[in-house]
């Protein structure tokens, strides 16, 4: 049983990195939101960016834990 739960809880401490990392980032934005607008611009352009990675992030992990499933 350690043999199927080891890949699986390693997975979901990359998954649990990766969010922790773009929560991180997403926080340092929010506090540079308050000095200009065309750093708004471009702060808003970079987090719609880190979600949409943060998704495709988390869909690969996801497949990777199918596939592993699958494996077993």
């Amino acid at each position: 049983m350690n043999q199927f739960l080891q890949p699986v809880a390693d997975k979901l401490s990359q998954v649990m990195w990766a969010l922790i990392f773009n929560g991180a980032i997403l926080v340092i934005l929010a506090a540079l939101l308050t000095w200009n607008v065309f750093i708004l611009q471009l702060l808003i352009g970079l987090v719609v960016l880190v979600v949409a990675g943060s998704f495709f992030y988390a869909a690969h992990k996801l497949y990777l834990i199918k596939k592993l499933l699958k494996k077993l």
